[in-house]
This record gives C-alpha cells, sequence and structure tokens, in this order.
C-alpha cells in the first residue's frame, strides 16, 4: 500500500487568493485595521503562522494562543464566501489522478496541510475534491507553527492506522520548499510540483525524491511511484 499525502493550495488546486481576502476580512473585522500580506511569508505556512504573524506585526506585540485561535475562526466564518466570490481552478492532472487512484486498494490519498480542518474541508468541497480523501487520518494545521508540527502528525497517523506501510512507501506531495522539507522529516518520498509561487528550478534545490512541472498523466504518475 502507498500513502499519498497531498498539500492543497498551489498543489491541488488555486483559490485565486481567496484565503488571503477572507485573512483581511477577518483582520479588518477583529482590528479594525488593514494588513499588507507581501510583507509576510503564506506560501507552505500554516494558517496558525499567518495568524500570529499578522497580529504580531498588527499590534506590535506577542499574540496569545486565544487571539490566534480567534482570528483563524473569523477567517474560516468568512472563506466560504471568498470561495464563492473568486474564479480559481484545480491544477492540471489532479482530478484525473485522484479519480485513477480512489477505488484502489493499494493507495490511499490523504491531506498534510497548512489548512485548518474547516479551511481543507472548504476549499475541497467547493472545487468538489473532497470526495477523494479521508479526512479523519489527514493532518492539519490545529495550533501548528510550523509545518514539520503537522508532518509529525501524519507520521503517527500512519503508524496507528496503516502500521504494515514502510516510510518509503509514503509520499508527501506539495509545491513548496516547506512541503520537501517536512516530507523528509518522516522519511517520506517527496514529490514537488511548481504550480504554485515557486518554479521548478527553484524546488529542484531542495532535493525531492521527484520534481515537475505540473503532474504527468496518471498512468505516468502511478508509474513513476512504482520506482
Amino acid at each position: 500500500m502507498k500513502i499519498l499525502f497531498w498539500d492543497i493550495d498551489g498543489t491541488l488546486l488555486k483559490t485565486a487568493k481567496a484565503g488571503l481576502y477572507a485573512f483581511e476580512e477577518a483582520v479588518a473585522e477583529m482590528f479594525s485595521t488593514t494588513f499588507d500580506f507581501t510583507t509576510i511569508k503564506t506560501a507552505g505556512m500554516t494558517d496558525y503562522y499567518i495568524s500570529h504573524q499578522v497580529i504580531l506585526l498588527a499590534t506590535g506585540r506577542e499574540p496569545s494562543v486565544h487571539e490566534v485561535c480567534k482570528l483563524m475562526s473569523l477567517y474560516e466564518k468568512i472563506l466560504p464566501h471568498h470561495l464563492a466570490s473568486r474564479q480559481g481552478h484545480l491544477t492540471p492532472s489532479v482530478k484525473d489522478i485522484l479519480t485513477h487512484l480512489h477505488h484502489r486498494q493499494d493507495y490511499v490519498s490523504l491531506l498534510l496541510t497548512g489548512n485548518t480542518e474547516f479551511g481543507a474541508k472548504a476549499k475541497l468541497s467547493h472545487y468538489k475534491l473532497d470526495g477523494f480523501f479521508n479526512f479523519s487520518s489527514s493532518a492539519f494545521c490545529g495550533t501548528c507553527f510550523y509545518r514539520t508540527e503537522i508532518s509529525n502528525q501524519a507520521r503517527t497517523i500512519v503508524k496507528d492506522r496503516y502500521p504494515t506501510v514502510a516510510a518509503d512507501q509514503i509520499y508527501v506531495i506539495g509545491d513548496t520548499p516547506n512541503d520537501i522539507d517536512c516530507g523528509k522529516a518522516i522519511g517520506a518520498k517527496t514529490i514537488a510540483v511548481a504550480t504554485g509561487m515557486y518554479s521548478l528550478e527553484e524546488l529542484q534545490e531542495h532535493s525531492p525524491w521527484w520534481a515537475v512541472s505540473t503532474l504527468p498523466s496518471p498512468i505516468e504518475f502511478e508509474q513513476h511511484l512504482q520506482k
């Protein structure tokens, strides 16, 4: 059996920055101020990290866990509206690959994402991908500051629910160096796809197991995973 841990934003789909617009509205509601999201790194970061940095820079002080979680809750409340109002899209071959593997007994598609569980469900439901994933066995940001904390969750999930699966049969698929690093942190094979903010060359600098400009056809994808 092979376990595929998928990132969401930039890997499975692109929301036309719906998440950032939702964060902007949440910040305005909570702090009555605007925030320039170009001042912080968001690609490959967790929602908890983003919320923490926004409050830190907007207020000039270290935020409490309660404040960070409150901002994330506001974001979750607002997110569905922005998903509906923005013209996003799936990345190439994603739905074909997920469909190809969905009813196979030797593949399991899970999520390893910096999104909250609610945010992940909202995005995947909007783009009609939610039926391809087992959410109860997936790893989300929660109160994780760094992405490697989420990959540790993923490793624990595999040990508990798929104890016979070896580390070299676990794949982490993402579009940022953080996805590569968190996959390596748990001994997984990493698949980097340059459909997000990073170029293929930038991703290759982090030595993923496989790097592609876009995901290939389902057959080619499966064939490469057999190597």
